[in-house]
Parts: C-alpha cells; structure tokens; sequence
C-alpha cells in the first residue's frame, strides 16, 4: 500500500472539483459497487483536461516507482480512470478490480462529517481466523481490515486484487474522489530480423 500527498494539491484539487461537478451536471453517471452517490464512466481523461492528466501522470509515476519488472523494454501501463461524488449516506460495497495490477484512489474534497473511510480486506479472512482464532502475526499491522482516512490531497496505490469496500459517509458537505485502474501491457517490440513488431494487441 502506496501513500503519497500532491504538491499544490489546493489549486489542483479546485480545478478538479469545478470540473468533475461540472460533468455531473450533464451525465446520469453508473450504478456499480457504490450505493449513492454519482459515478462517471471510465473515460475521466477524456473530459477532465490538464488538470486530469496531472493525476494520472503521477499515479502512472508512483506505479512505475514501487514496480519491479524483468521485461527487455520496461513497464507499460493503461489505465481507465472515473470521478466519485459522494453525500451523507453513500458507500461503496467490498470489490476488487479485475485484471488490475495497481488501483488507486485521490481525494479531491473530503467535505464536512466523519466517515466514509476507505477499508482494505485481507485476503486471507475468513479462512486464517477460522484455523487459528486466536493467533496473529508479530509486527504486521492491521488484519481483517484496514482503515484508511480520507484527506484532501492524499493520494493512495494498493494492488488491484485486495478486495476493499467504502465505508458510509457521514456529513453535510459533498466528497469528491478520483479513482483509477493501472494495468499491465506486454511492451511492445520490433523484430529486428522481419521488422513485425511483437507482442503487439492482436486485431
């Protein structure tokens, strides 16, 4: 699990906010994991402008710094990337992202109220309390569940498969989150010898 704060995350975080509510206005929005609330479709970079492009250069930054990889020519990302509008009441149900290798979430505006903390599940639940109830692992930190608290600016990577839910948002004012799937490609390459370019997505 990857934290990290944006620089000058206030002026960003306004262009972000005028944008994403703007878009609100004129889109119905998806009914997925979320309970309330609005979500867009997965085409943010399409709408949200320099301001978007920003935060997804720098989650693609924060994957590429925190992944190893043995391939010739280096990582490759996509990413499908949506905005989040939650009032008082809304909640996102436990789910993982498929065929993700990094997820990540970023705060906008966390409005005004408590609540609506991000909850990230081990994987390893319900199975190890039912073998060993009462044991645990020295020194590791949360198990069943960690809870991560939103903060305007805070910008979150955890791996695509950990299951994670949204707790209930409770407050007056209005949160608003970015969130995004990353995902490995196969780099591309030529073959020096024919000139075919390999392990390109066939048609």
């Amino acid at each position: 699990m990857i934290f990290d704060e944006l620089e000058d995350a206030a002026d960003l975080n306004r262009q972000l906010e005028a944008i994403i509510l703007a878009r609100r206005e004129h889109e119905p929005g998806l009914r997925l994991s979320n309970h309330g609330g609005w979500q867009s479709r997965h085409d943010f970079p399409d709408w949200s402008g320099a301001a978007g492009n920003r935060l997804i250069r720098h989650a693609l930054g924060l994957a590429s710094f925190y992944t190893a990889t043995d391939a010739p020519v280096g990582l490759g990302w996509v990413t499908d990337c949506w905005a989040n509008v939650s009032e008082s009441g809304a909640f996102n149900m436990a789910h993982i992202h498929g065929g993700s290798f990094w997820s990540c979430v970023y705060y906008v505006r966390i409005g005004e109220g408590g609540g609506g903390q991000l909850v990230l599940h081990d994987p390893r639940m319900p199975g190890l309390t039912m073998h060993a109830p009462d044991y645990r692992f020295e020194g590791v930190g949360a198990e069943v569940a960690a809870g991560i608290k939103p903060k305007a600016g805070l910008m979150v990577l955890f791996p695509g498969w950990l299951s994670h839910s949204v707790e209930p948002f409770h407050g007056t004012g209005t949160r608003i989150s970015v969130a995004m799937n990353i995902r490995a490609v196969q780099p591309v390459r030529r073959n020096q010898a024919t000139g075919s370019m390999e392990g390109a997505p066939k048609a």
